[in-house]
């Protein structure tokens, strides 16, 4: 059978199950599966045990070999095979992140609207599971010649810190090639580095009561709240300055002031088209008159250092060739006892290196009454364009798409910074949800939402993709003997 014969017979095959594919992920959607910190039988809590053990009975009902390691993270290989043959992986998650407030649809309860599904999951990235499920499906109901084996991979931990793929990488053999569909095609060869840093005063605050915002590390929160006490000079000013905005509410409530900032929330790497709540309500509370001048200076340093989504005011606005600017978001504030802090998702270029970014924060903060307390590191994954994996995943996108799509470098990460020979690769295809109001529709935010026929697209070309990285493997083979 030929090239164009089997993309034909597949694209057949994907369409007579298209109803089924949808079903499967509806039912994965329908679990809440928020990463947290849980038991030693369930150490990313009961929505991500329980989601697992759901996917592993689907990958079991498709004839696969399923395993559950732990409640860390699930495989499923197409065929039991000996560990010295050679495989290729497909690297799925099934957490995801809260589901925040401003939903149309419910996020749990997935609606298919205009060739979308809605929910909290459907893109990032149970999409992807189902994806490589129908991957192996058709490799093996088409009966699909492939020498390597084909391992699917359920993780648990993917948006809060990818414990569980460091777990797998001290307990595996790698495979010799991996594609992870948490992104869109063509591939993406390069993640930016990842520094969680967090900033606190070096001063409490004196009349700001509470302070808070954000829920998950790579989101970029759309709500924060300050609670001060009732002085009616304040409260006047405030309520005052509130006219006419509708980002802004001013309350009293038990001999307090309440006030909420309303912003537009995002994921942390890409900050276009969101509004900060952090940066909302610091920008809002500086310019209060009534409130304590030390507390109106935290405020005032505060909005400037997360008022830029490119790190200038930290001293690190780099940038270089293959991943172009860094990029700095605010995604959580809270207060130890009365001392406020803030953390930052750094996403820094390929080339760069943590040590120099904390050594030019460091001499910006310190002037400014500010010190680093806490910094978790996760290195750049960077592999070169010209490498016989990135290009031999572009020249099969190519051909079975007829695009020209270029590859590219990403300011978030995913499971490929983990593993070796590893990529982002499709998942979905780029196409948003238009019909849903601004804010709405991509990952991390309100009514997220795949287009269904992308779905439909990435599995076609997985199937070709393992295809390709079979014929790569058995060349290297012959290279290396």
């Amino acid at each position: 059978m030929n090239r164009q014969e089997l993309i034909g017979q597949l694209e057949q095959y994907i369409n007579s199950h298209r109803d089924d594919i949808v079903e499967d992920l509806k039912s994965l959607v329908r679990i809440p599966s928020i990463s947290e910190e849980g038991t030693e039988e369930k150490p990313f809590g009961e929505g991500c045990a329980k989601v697992l053990d759901y996917a592993l009975s689907m990958a079991e009902k498709k004839g696969f070999i399923a395993n559950n390691h732990g409640n860390w993270y699930g495989t499923a290989f197409l065929e039991r095979r000996k560990e010295d043959e050679s495989l290729i992986g497909i690297f799925s998650h099934l957490d995801v992140v809260e589901p925040g407030e401003g939903w149309t649809y419910e996020p749990f309860d997935p609606v298919e609207v205009n060739g979308f599904l809605i929910g909290r999951g459907a893109g990032d990235n149970k999409s992807g599971a189902v994806i490589g499920l129908y991957t192996m499906q058709a490799i093996q109901e088409l009966k699909i010649p492939l020498e390597s084996n084909l391992m699917l991979y359920f993780g648990c931990n993917e948006e809060a810190g990818m414990k569980d793929a460091e777990r797998f990488a001290k307990e595996h053999v790698m495979p010799d090639y991996s594609m992870v569909p948490d992104l869109f095609f063509p591939v993406c060869y390069g993640e930016k580095g990842s520094l969680k840093l967090t900033l606190q005063s070096t001063t409490e605050f004196k009349q700001i009561l509470e302070f808070h915002s954000g829920k998950a590390e790579n989101m970029i929160p759309a709500k924060a709240e300050a609670v001060l006490p009732y002085v009616e000079s304040l409260y006047e000013e405030a309520k005052s300055r509130e006219k006419g905005r509708t980002d802004i509410e001013i309350s009293k409530k038990d001999d307090k002031i309440v006030i909420t900032s309303k912003g537009i929330g995002g994921h942390s790497a890409i900050p276009k088209g969101t509004i900060n709540g952090i940066w909302l309500l610091m920008d809002f509370l500086k310019d209060l008159t009534a409130l304590d001048d030390s507390d109106r200076e935290i405020c005032r340093v505060l909005a400037e250092f997360t008022g830029d989504t490119e790190g200038r005011p930290l001293g690190i606005g780099w940038e270089d060739e293959p991943s172009g600017k860094l990029v700095c978001s605010a995604v959580k504030a809270q207060m130890d006892d009365n001392i406020p802090e803030i953390m930052f998702s750094i996403r820094y270029p390929v080339t760069d290196y943590r040590e120099r970014i904390e050594s030019e924060i460091l001499k910006i903060i310190d002037e400014k009454g500010f010190a680093i307390k806490s910094a978790v590191n996760s290195d750049p994954m960077y592999i070169p364009k010209d490498d016989p994996y990135v290009q031999t995943l572009m020249r099969t996108y190519r051909e079975v798409t007829g695009k020209d799509n270029q590859p590219y470098v990403i300011d978030g990460g995913t499971y490929a910074r983990k593993l070796k020979h590893a990529v982002g690769y499709g998942g979905g295809n780029g196409v948003g949800a238009d019909f849903l109001p601004k804010g709405h529709g991509a990952v991390h935010q309100p009514d997220e939402a795949r287009n269904i026929q992308g779905i439909l697209d990435a599995i076609k070309l997985y199937v070709i993709s393992a295809l390709e990285i079979d014929e790569l493997i058995k060349k290297r083979g012959k290279t290396e003997g």
